[in-house]
């Protein structure tokens, strides 16, 4: 049942946190020698362990389905490598340093991010338990602003993957087709309902544990790549409390109140105003998993990496290889970003190891006027036929031919030099592990979808609407982009260099799009940000670090927080208040019905609406859900949507309908009625009504009954 129980809720969450402990062992103990901060190592640990929670029942599940047994078996697959680990490791190691108080408190004041990471977290985790279906006095299920669309299509993957089990999955609301969306993000939730979790329970815990994640591994990329703890902590400031310039939309009284009541009338979500850079704990993290989950491997890989690249290390090539490797069916955009920006480091990386690195690089240096120059011109080409968006796979092919073929003279100079076996032991090392991991899934699942109708495609400048290209992003961005202009030719050459994916990251997503909806390049575009928060950040440190009047620099200080925080403080105001009901009570109550009477991979016929109780409840298969999830995942469901109505209107005139579907139970509620003009009589000649309350009414199929 969704609702799970106690005892469930122990056994999933024990589950996980073997998982969680293991994982965090076996890197603490397997990265010992690599002058890692414990911490850190516990970061990696800890994404090490979800990664093997998420991955390591899949494997299994090839041959004994999304089972338990599977889930156990996955758990012997983690023992084992535990032995192996204990075997390889080295044998004692340093005792864990965070048994003391005095540890923690050293701990806290070196790195001062950690009082806003744990605020952060509070609203996160307030946001979660206030929106996710939380049974409200009259037996309805509410939620939020931000998760009254997405949350219902990932409750349904956790309902449908966990309760009929079939591996590998297929869409509950498109039956037929296989699940190609990076499932990933919700079968780690599946994993803790099959125990009998609730499914609240389920839904929330592994988002928590990977919002921390997200955190840490920003931070901790930021400071090993400055190397202070004042930049990190002023990057993730911009990074997490993003907003742009939107406030100034909200100067009256009146747009001031309507951000509080307003169906998506916030600073960073204005449509008539092109205001369109989604907040990141909002928009992004709260309710798109996805994302959460892809950027709880991505932003600790990167740190990884970078510490990989800097100290040449096998070991740590090889690991990140793996956490690499995984990504595709966590989240496809971070795997795609991983690349970009994994091309760009290894680039220079190539330059160091030949010697071609030791100039001053101009050519970086005048990459980011001449981007913004060739954008603003084909902005403007565009604007006449929309040549650009036409042709953005041709200019984005020549663009990344030419990187390619820039890269392969790079490498072909370090054979040159003799430093091949450098490059082969780290680089060559990691692609392999990335293409022996990752190439099966994309196969199986990734390109498939990838190649539907619509999915690739040329598009140009994201989803500006009309304002002038620099104009767009100042304000959209705001303070970062300000001042990550400046930055960009004031940083150390190496700091440009670590931050050149930023550059490659919008060429490509400003040129072409990689799904139906354009907006989602932004899952893009936000890893380049990271880039360009990273620079701005440590910009604003080098200035105040300058001997300046402290009175000037406290109101110079207020007044850029001000400035950069404000239209975020907005939008978090506007998602901590928001509440709407998702599920009626009649919808639960029916919900509650049918996971009792029917059986898991039943057929039953209802409305195409996104709140749908039956498919997110239940995890039953229907016959078509909503076309806001369907069109664009690439599906092929107008045909279905389009016979609904008429299985409703006249259930004799097309009962081959029926049995072309498989259909067992007919749901009828408001919605339906409402939609299609239900025909009752209709409905009472084929099937027998075995459940009437309220506004819902459930037929069973006459050939069924028999």
């Amino acid at each position: 049942m969704f609702e799970g129980s106690m005892q469930g809720d122990l056994m999933g969450i024990c589950f996980y946190l073997f998982f969680q402990a293991t994982g965090i062992w076996m890197t603490y103990r397997m990265l010992a020698g690599q002058r890692f901060s414990v911490a850190f190592r516990c970061l990696l640990g800890s994404v090490g362990g979800t990664l093997a929670f998420q991955w390591f029942p899949i494997l299994f599940a090839f041959f004994l389905d999304f089972t338990v047994a599977a889930h156990l078996a996955g758990a012997a697959l983690q023992i084992l490598l535990c032995l192996a680990a204990w075997y390889k490791a080295e044998k004692g190691g340093e005792a864990f340093p965070y048994r003391r108080k005095g540890e923690w408190l050293r701990l806290a004041k070196e790195n001062p991010c950690l009082l806003l990471m744990m605020l952060a977290f509070f609203f996160f985790a307030y946001c979660l338990a206030t929106h996710t279906i939380p049974l409200a006095s009259d037996g309805s299920m509410h939620t939020g602003q931000g998760t009254y669309g997405d949350m219902n299509m990932h409750l349904g993957f956790i309902t449908s993957i966990a309760n009929q089990k079939s591996f590998p999955p297929e869409y509950s609301i498109c039956p037929g087709y296989k699940l190609s969306y990076p499932f990933l993000c919700d079968s780690i939730s599946s994993s803790l309902y099959i125990w009998g979790a609730s499914l609240r329970t389920a839904y929330i815990f592994p988002m928590l544990v990977a919002f921390c994640q997200v955190m840490a591994g920003f931070y901790c990329f930021i400071k090993y790549w400055l190397g202070r703890a004042a930049s990190a902590l002023v990057a993730w400031v911009l990074f997490f409390l993003n907003g742009g310039l939107g406030f100034i939309y909200f100067a009256s009284a009146e747009n001031l109140s309507r951000n509080f009541t307003d169906f998506y009338f916030t600073p960073t979500s204005l449509g008539d105003k092109n205001m369109r850079w989604a907040q990141i704990l909002v928009n992004m993290l709260i309710p798109q998993r996805a994302t959460l989950f892809g950027w709880a491997v991505l932003f600790p890989l990167m740190a990884l990496l970078i510490c990989a690249v800097r100290r040449k290390s096998r070991l740590c090539f090889a690991l990140a290889g793996i956490f690499a490797g995984a990504l595709p069916m966590i989240h496809t955009h971070s795997f795609l970003a991983l690349g970009m920006v994994c091309a760009m480091w290894l680039l220079f990386d190539c330059k160091r190891l030949w010697g071609g690195g030791r100039g001053k690089e101009i050519w970086l240096r005048a990459a980011l006027p001449a981007g913004i120059l060739l954008f603003s011109l084909l902005q403007w080409v565009n604007q006449k036929d929309e040549l650009v968006k036409k042709n953005g796979l041709l200019l984005l092919g020549v663009g990344i031919g030419f990187l390619a073929f820039y890269i392969a003279l790079h490498i072909v100079k370090v054979i040159m030099a003799g430093e091949w076996r450098g490059l082969l032991g780290t680089w060559g090392m990691f692609l392999v592990i990335v293409l022996v991991l990752a190439a099966p899934q994309l196969f199986l699942w990734t390109f498939g979808q990838a190649g539907a109708e619509g999915f690739v495609r040329g598009h140009f400048n994201w989803s500006n609407t009309g304002n002038q290209y620099v104009w767009f992003y100042l304000k959209n961005i705001g303070l970062a982009f300000a001042l990550y202009v400046p930055a960009y030719f004031l940083a150390r050459k190496r700091d440009v260099q670590i931050a050149s994916p930023l550059l490659l990251i919008w060429f490509v997503a400003e040129l072409v799009v990689f799904q139906p909806n354009e907006y989602d390049n932004n899952k893009l575009l936000f890893v380049g940000y990271v880039f360009m928060c990273g620079l701005a950040a440590d910009f604003l440190v080098s200035l105040f670090s300058r001997k300046w009047p402290k009175i000037l620099k406290a109101g110079i200080g207020v007044a850029l927080a001000f400035v950069a925080t404000v239209s975020a403080g907005l939008t978090m105001g506007r998602e901590w208040v928001s509440d709407y009901e998702l599920y009626s009570r009649d919808s639960v109550k029916a919900c509650r019905f049918i996971e009792e009477m029917t059986e898991p991979g039943d057929v039953i016929l209802t409305g195409t609406y996104h709140n749908n109780g039956v498919a997110s409840l239940t995890g039953r298969n229907i016959v078509c859900g909503a076309g806001t999830f369907l069109y664009y995942h690439g599906l092929d469901y107008g045909q279905r949507e389009s016979d609904i109505p008429l299985m409703y209107q006249d259930p004799a005139g097309y009962a081959d309908l029926f049995g072309k579907y498989g259909v067992k139970y007919v749901y009828v509620s408001g919605m339906e009625r409402g939609s299609y003009g239900v025909n009752d009589q209709g409905l009472a000649e084929m099937a027998d009504c075995i459940y009437s309350e309220g506004d819902v009414q459930i037929y069973q199929m006459k050939e069924m009954s028999k």
